[in-house]
């Protein structure tokens, strides 16, 4: 007989307790832009409805009040979830009022609250890339618009003499080879206002982002794994300043001069080179490296990898930059962290933007509001990939098949099933895909 099915809300309750038991007390230090005594929900209660808007995959702020408000459990579910009483569930409308007068700085630092627990906990020490976790960042469109939606607005001139209005993310995701993106930061690609010199873009963006990654992760070292856009003297002399590492895709058309110094280089050095057997008869993975770059005063290291078939054909090569010295001991693992960096795109903008949370959706006009969804939406992000992969991970495809359908299931077990009064004991939750 098939087991049941596990209950999403239930696990979500274990592994809240299990990882995040201050939780509550992280959400109520969001600043509450209301009198103080007039509110009839607390901070948590009004966080929390908005990112298990998200867990539950309902795309829109109108949806999700249709489903849940009403419901027979939603109610107690919420003060269990919250460890606050709660005697009805709040119209989405009002978490609305409030994200206009917050700060989305504030949700943001719950967020690196969660991810620092998780570094206390040593649940990510096998990520690290010798000290350093690896950080995969990229940009993605959130929504554009035929006409100005605000003043900071991107503008896209078109050939044909159109012109879109867009808004622009940029995130940095905490990635292993285990399938984990766990979204640590973000920044919004947006003009200053109506009058700017230069538009904003991803690099200017990226300084941003590095800002607040050292304020926000301060004594924690990262392993930038980024395209080849960051093949900037500027980013990558940020990068070692800071003592961080990164993997930068290297293109022979975007920097001529290095590639062919690396080429080089190459041919003095034939036995700097690995041959690795690829998993399931694929092939075998040939890896070269070469070391002391010179670009722009700094010292480079470049690796090449090349994946051959069985009869020998090449399939696909590599290339990546990065500013440690390669040996043979240590150029099976950077290849293999140089290749991490499609994580962000897979199981994190993919996920996002096709697995229910609906990224590209406009939740809120105000432009406020719509930075603070963003930030609730990576809580809940991360909270997915723990439940999913970690608490349940083993059963996952068999009892859910897919993240829409999780989501769907999530709202189900939030409207009808009360989260039993004694859970188990999660015991030790493995960060792996089992």
């Amino acid at each position: 007989m098939r087991a049941a099915a596990p209950d999403p809300v239930a696990e979500l309750a274990v592994t809240l307790r299990h990882f995040f038991p201050e939780m509550d007390r992280w959400l109520d230090e969001v600043h509450d832009p209301r009198k103080s005594g007039k509110s009839e929900y607390r901070m948590r209660v009004l966080l929390l409805m908005g990112t298990l808007m998200f867990l539950g995959h309902t795309k829109s702020r109108n949806h999700m009040n249709d489903n849940v408000r009403g419901a027979s459990a939603m109610a107690r579910n919420l003060a269990r979830l919250s460890g606050e009483e709660v005697a009805d569930v709040p119209h989405l409308d009002t978490l609305e009022k409030v994200l206009r007068r917050s700060d989305p700085a504030h949700i943001e630092r719950v967020l690196s609250f969660m991810i620092r627990r998780l570094v206390r906990m040593k649940a990510l020490d096998g990520w690290r890339m010798g000290s350093r976790f690896p950080l995969a960042v990229d940009g993605t469109g959130l929504y554009s618009f035929a006409e100005r939606h605000c003043e900071n607005c991107i503008e896209t001139r078109h050939a044909s003499g159109a012109v879109t209005y867009s808004h622009k993310l940029l995130v940095a995701y905490i990635v292993s080879d285990e399938g984990y993106a766990l979204p640590v930061a973000c920044e919004f690609i947006e003009n200053p206002g109506a009058v700017y010199v230069k538009q904003d873009c991803e690099i200017q963006a990226f300084r941003r982002l590095e800002e607040r990654l050292r304020r926000l992760y301060a004594g924690l070292s990262f392993h930038l794994l980024l395209d080849a856009m960051y093949a900037d003297k500027g980013v990558m002399g940020m990068c070692l300043r800071n003592g961080w590492n990164f993997s930068i895709t290297f293109k022979p058309s975007d920097m001529p001069a290095l590639w062919d110094e690396g080429q080089r280089l190459l041919a003095l050095a034939p036995g700097q080179t690995r041959t690795v057997m690829l998993p399931q008869d694929q092939g075998v993975r040939i890896i070269r490296w070469v070391n002391d770059l010179d670009y722009h005063g700094m010292r480079l290291s470049a690796i090449f990898q090349e994946d051959k078939a069985g009869d020998g054909s090449p399939v696909r090569t590599f290339a990546h930059l990065t500013g440690r010295e390669i040996d043979t001991g240590k150029a099976q693992a950077a290849a293999h962290v140089a290749r991490q960096r499609w994580r962000c795109e897979n199981e994190g903008f993919n996920v996002l933007k096709n697995g229910g949370f609906a990224l590209e959706h406009v939740y809120s006009r105000n432009p406020v509001a719509a930075k603070a969804y963003v930030g609730l939406m990576l809580i809940a992000h991360l909270l997915q990939q723990l439940v999913t992969r970690g608490r349940i991970g083993a059963v996952f495809r068999e009892a859910f098949h897919t993240f829409l359908n999780y989501g769907k299931r999530m709202i189900e077990s939030l409207r009808l099933h009360a989260i039993p009064e004694h859970l188990p004991m999660p015991g030790q939750i493995r960060l792996s895909t089992a």
